[in-house]
């Protein structure tokens, strides 16, 4: 049965994301320890924060495509309660065919939610659920960024310990 060594410790992180602990004296946590548990733990510790790295650079590119898209549906519908006129238009059918089409003034507008799911909203109603979307959006964005920031720190420290629990065994085996 393996023995759990205090590798990390609880943070003040939104998400929760816990901490490195940083190995003040290598040569204790090895002697108490021994050097393949911790090592192999260490590992396992970094491959989760690696891990949580890639799932959160995923999460941002997301993020990052979406907020033009909710940008330009918002322009949009500003500009379709703006205008009190019929609007004429060319739009792509497909690749190389494209049509001209005129968009009658109407009251509401039909917002693509996603998931096959599009709703009627009142030009109001959707500017007001799209300027939400975007706060919601770059306020997560900035909470990722923020996130990625502080487990750059922690992969940094695991690295560190890493290094320093194999440097302490290299060099307590040559000594031997």
């Amino acid at each position: 049965m393996s023995q759990t060594i205090p590798l990390s410790q609880p943070s003040s992180n939104p998400r929760k994301i816990p901490s490195v602990v940083f190995f003040e004296h290598v040569g204790e946590l090895v002697a108490q320890y021994g050097a393949d548990p911790l090592l192999k733990q260490l590992n396992e510790l970094y491959s989760k924060y690696k891990f949580m790295e890639a799932q959160l650079q995923r999460s941002k590119q997301v993020l990052k495509a979406k907020l033009p898209d909710i940008t330009n549906a918002l322009e949009m519908v500003e500009y379709l309660q703006s205008t009190q006129e019929e609007i004429k238009v060319d739009f792509q059918l497909s690749d190389c065919i494209w049509t001209k089409a005129e968009i009658p003034q109407t009251p509401s507008v039909a917002l693509w939610l996603g998931a096959n799911v599009m709703l009627e909203y009142p030009h109001e109603e959707a500017i007001d659920l799209l300027r939400k979307n975007l706060a919601n959006a770059e306020s997560a964005l900035e909470s990722t960024d923020e996130d990625l920031k502080f487990l750059k720190e922690q992969i940094t420290t695991s690295e560190v310990n890493l290094s320093r629990v194999y440097n302490y065994t290299v060099i307590s085996r040559q000594g031997k």
